[in-house]
């Protein structure tokens, strides 16, 4: 059966250490590049060019997960995990038209033009009645965990499609997605060096979506 996924990314921390050791970085801004950051995609935290980015400028960095602290602040019964993610809210100028990135963004995407609907792009404006709401933030500062060998989370942002399927012992690293300027993790079963994660559980998500039971092993 296909992978797919509904919304945004998902991560449940079974055992993350980072949890543990404090090795948590959130202070670097995101790159301008980056439209939609969603839980379960994996960034580097590049101190040398000072943001967050899906390329490491020193060549010997390895990726972070994205972790962010999950903020919905509709209403409980509008919304749940899949519909969290950092969606960039773009301007535009009245006058000329001319689009602009901008450097704040909205939690979840019933503040810009869906439901939740895992869109990689993000629409030109937060829809005007929201704006005066508090989940409406000024800059980008993702929330990243470093992984060690050992750890393991479930997760369904991973490479979905009609043709993508896992199974356990199945090998993942992640990989640049150039639609959407994140690293993803897919299949690499010939994989022996980098960061790999391998699939211990074909599982589901708490909201009952598919999911994956990963363990880093290198």
């Amino acid at each position: 059966m296909a992978f797919t996924r509904n919304g945004y990314g998902q991560v449940e921390p079974n055992q993350l250490s980072a949890q543990k050791t404090g090795q948590i970085y959130a202070s670097l801004p995101l790159d301008t590049a980056v439209d939609v950051l969603q839980n379960g995609e994996f960034m580097y935290y590049d101190y040398a060019s000072g943001k967050v980015s899906a390329d490491d400028s020193t060549g010997i960095a390895e990726p972070m997960l994205v972790f962010n602290e999950i903020k919905l602040y509709e209403p409980f019964w509008r919304t749940s995990y899949k519909d969290f993610a950092m969606i960039r809210v773009n301007h535009t100028d009245p006058t000329t038209g001319t689009v602009t990135k901008g450097e704040n963004y909205v939690t979840s995407n019933l503040a810009t033009q869906g439901y939740g609907d895992g869109a990689d792009n993000v629409g030109v404006a937060a829809n005007p009645v929201h704006t005066e709401y508090p989940y409406r933030m000024d800059g980008f500062a993702p929330r990243l965990f470093k992984t060690n060998i050992g750890d393991i989370m479930t997760t369904n942002m991973v490479k979905t499609g009609s043709s993508v399927t896992y199974a356990v012992g199945d090998k993942l690293v992640p990989v640049k997605n150039t639609t959407t300027n994140t690293l993803q993790l897919e299949a690499d079963n010939s994989a022996t060096t980098g960061m790999i994660w391998v699939v211990v559980k074909v599982y589901t998500m708490p909201d009952g979506q598919d999911g994956l039971k990963l363990q880093r092993v290198h």
